[in-house]
């Protein structure tokens, strides 16, 4: 019988058996995947699969990610090779804008800050100056669905929105009643600046040095997308430097970090366990719907959530 690898151990079960029933397959968690009898491999967003799992697996029909990003994938190697890649798109969409959102105003009104300055046993004066969320200016690195939901968010907050997105045309921006605008001039002139581009060669360390030293030292930076967006030594420095006023983050290099990491030391920092995709209806869902996809296609079905065309 052919198997399908769950590496990912938090994986739910129930209902995994009667999606796959009568497809020949039995399902098996484990660390590793190897065998000839291995067709499917899924993984967790922070699990790798490299294009070397096919020595291991030579017959294998399927690779997927539980999450909308799939750096961990590699999808070209895989999918020249005839290897189905999957991820799930659109699960968590609302969650991750209203965490950014619950961020950004966060950040702007000294939230944080102030909760410490309490605990720390002061009072009047505060160490932060709140500012008015209406008026100020959101910039959105990425008009995808996520950015989106997020400018949506901010208009109606009564922030003025900036964004910055060079696949989108600049009319569909401006009917979002957003303004479109280059990076530089996002950074330039955002009280809040907020990534939702996806991760690729062209994105990685978008936000590095020179990018932190065009924000200005009022402005705020939130990462609720991908670690690999931003040059964590260049915000470190940035941070300490006082070229910006904060940063909230809900990705990191290493997840989770351990006791050696910069990032715990940083000032005016926000840090987020990974945990702006998550309420209970988005835990399950990405799960059902990579189990979904497997089922379509061992049944010679296209599937939902397939990333690039085998052979392509």
């Amino acid at each position: 019988m052919r198997r399908v690898v769950l590496l990912d151990p938090l994986w739910p079960l129930d209902g995994v058996d009667a999606a796959l029933a009568g497809l020949d397959v039995r399902v098996e968690k484990t660390d590793v995947a190897a065998g000839d009898d291995v067709v499917a491999v899924l993984a967790a967003p922070e699990q790798e699969i490299r294009a070397d799992v096919l020595e291991r697996c030579p017959n294998l029909v399927l690779t997927g990610t539980c999450s909308t990003g799939y750096d961990n994938l590699d999808v070209d190697a895989l999918s020249d090779a005839g290897v189905v890649c999957l991820h799930v798109s659109g699960y968590c969409d609302e969650e991750v804008a209203e965490h950014a959102l619950a961020l950004a105003t966060g950040l702007l009104r000294g939230v944080y800050r102030l909760d410490r300055h309490v605990r720390d046993g002061g009072w009047w004066p505060y160490p932060v100056e709140p500012r008015r969320v209406r008026g100020s200016v959101l910039g959105v690195v990425g008009l995808g669905n996520i950015g989106r939901l997020v400018a949506a968010l901010g208009l109606a907050n009564g922030m003025a929105v900036v964004a910055c997105d060079p696949v989108v045309d600049p009319a569909d921006v401006r009917a979002l009643g957003v303004e479109p605008v280059d990076l530089p001039t996002l950074l330039a002139t955002s009280d809040v600046v907020t990534l939702h581009a996806p991760l690729v060669d062209a994105t990685r360390h978008l936000i590095d040095a020179d990018a932190l030293r065009r924000m200005r030292p009022d402005a705020y930076l939130v990462n609720c997308a991908r670690a690999g967006l931003v040059d964590h030594a260049a915000l470190g420095a940035a941070l300490a430097a006082g070229e910006i006023a904060g940063a909230a983050i809900d990705v990191l290099p290493t997840e989770p970090p351990g006791p050696d990491e910069p990032a715990l030391r940083w000032p005016n920092l926000v840090l987020q366990p990974h945990a702006s995709w998550y309420s209970p209806a988005a835990n399950l869902a990405p799960y059902r719907r990579q189990i979904d996809d497997l089922a379509r296609v061992l049944r010679g079905e296209r599937p939902q959530g397939q990333i690039r065309e085998v052979g392509a």
